[in-house]
């Protein structure tokens, strides 16, 4: 397994049996929504803003499938901060496999919706 010493980890997620379908693998749809939710995670922590929204995703590569039992880490790397948004790699594995990567974007809102500065990395 070749990981970057800069990755970090934000949350992990097991895979039950109301996650799987026939097959016994985790739904594509059940994924997308933990990668959203550790994207998030990591959005809030890294930039302190108590508003953020998902802006996009990039590829959604499904590498391995995922089976009732396993866990699954998720990890960020290549962050970058910009005036109003938070961009980054995001990975998930199991155990020694890679089973899901994308790119994601988040930006901070103020309570109107509208795009706000970052206020950590503002100055």
């Amino acid at each position: 397994m070749a990981h970057s010493p800069t990755r970090i980890h934000v949350t992990s997620k097991l895979c039950k049996t109301l996650d799987v379908g026939l097959r016994r693998t985790l739904f594509g749809g059940n994924m997308m929504a933990w990668m959203d939710e550790a994207a998030s995670i990591f959005s809030h922590r890294h930039t302190g803003e108590e508003l953020l929204v998902t802006l996009k995703f990039g590829e959604i590569r499904f590498v391995r499938p995922v089976f009732e039992g396993h866990i699954v880490d998720f990890y960020v790397d290549n962050v970058k901060v910009g005036r109003t948004s938070v961009s980054f790699d995001l990975e998930g594995w199991t155990d020694e496999d890679l089973v899901v990567k994308t790119s994601c974007v988040f930006v901070a809102v103020d309570t109107n919706g509208r795009p706000k500065p970052i206020e950590k990395f503002s100055k």
